[in-house]
């Protein structure tokens, strides 16, 4: 169920998340961003974003000015502060929050057509674009599956997210 942000500057989707009672080891979500603000701090996290719909994002922090731009996964810390602008219109983020300290994750884009065999460890597969067969699963746009190892047969117009975790 998405949840409004507290700046109401947009909306969150929890895909999935691992966390014990004192902390949160990662957690992944979907953001519709319809307009510029302040981004959430997560003191001790960190961040990978990609823009999966629309024209992409400014980031503006106190030193600097990234850039995220769509289907270009962009990380950072989770407690800088920083405040996004939109580029011509809203967008849709794809979102990891991760404590380094437990995690060491990748975000990957995948387009097919191909097949992807992913060696033993923590995924999650989210489709983008097409239909994905993992495993014999068929996943469609917007689904998400957790796997730990397994065959990702892509055919052409595919468009997928890899996270390892």
């Amino acid at each position: 169920m998405p949840t409004p942000w507290k700046n109401g500057g947009g909306l969150t989707r929890e895909i999935a998340s691992h966390s014990n009672i004192d902390d949160i080891h990662w957690r992944l979500s979907i953001a519709d961003v319809d307009r510029d603000g302040p981004f959430s701090c997560f003191p001790g996290l960190s961040r990978i974003l990609t823009v999966i719909e629309g024209n992409g994002m400014t980031l503006h922090t106190d030193d600097a000015t990234l850039s995220a731009q769509p289907h270009q996964p962009l990380a950072f810390a989770g407690d800088l502060p920083v405040t996004g602008r939109l580029i011509d219109g809203p967008v849709r983020n794809f979102n990891l929050i991760f404590d380094p300290q437990h995690v060491r994750p990748s975000v990957r884009l995948h387009q097919g057509p191909q097949t992807l065999n992913l060696a033993p460890a923590d995924h999650a597969v989210h489709c983008l674009n097409g239909t994905v067969d993992l495993n014999g699963t068929t996943l469609n746009p917007g689904d998400t599956a957790l796997i730990t190892s397994g065959d990702i047969y892509m055919p052409d117009k595919t468009e997928i997210i890899c996270v390892t975790l």
